[in-house]
């Protein structure tokens, strides 16, 4: 019978590598789920989402940027407005909105109707980023929280 070489039977496993590979795993799986968290947005459809039964009567107004400057604004499912408050065309001011007109029109109609909470813009595809913002900001200001930008 032959004879064995006694062998070590007792080896030592190299362990670094298999830690920083985990502490590597273990930080992306840490970011990861941070991200998932930050990604995740409250978002519901403003207009169209609804069924046509389920949808209550609220005034909308509408505010359509023409690509001359000029905004017309248009108040939906509110009958008892007058109709100087419900058509009108602001003019722009050097090519750019009239804040003044705007504030004006938006505090008068406020007051007609306490209840208007909808307010959408309906750029032109030559509208200025800028004044989109601007006119959502006198939404804002004017007491309308519901505000939303209407695709071209």
């Amino acid at each position: 019978m032959p004879k064995m070489k006694n062998k070590e039977l007792n080896h030592e496993l190299n362990l670094i590598a298999f830690i920083s590979l985990l502490s590597v795993l273990i930080c992306s799986l840490l970011l990861t789920a941070i991200w998932v968290q930050i990604g995740s947005m409250n978002v519901k459809q403003a207009v169209g989402g609804q069924s046509v039964d389920s949808k209550e009567k609220t005034p909308t107004l509408w505010a359509k940027m023409q690509s001359s400057g000029d905004v017309v604004f248009q108040l939906d499912e509110a009958p008892k407005v007058n109709k100087a408050l419900r058509d009108l065309r602001v003019q722009n001011i050097e090519g750019a909105v009239n804040k003044e007109k705007v504030n004006e029109y938006l505090s008068e109609l406020v007051k007609t109707l306490p209840h208007l909470r909808t307010g959408l813009v309906k750029p032109s595809a030559e509208t200025l980023y800028e004044d989109i913002i601007l006119l959502m900001d006198q939404f804002k200001k004017a007491g309308l929280v519901d505000l939303g930008v209407s695709p071209l």
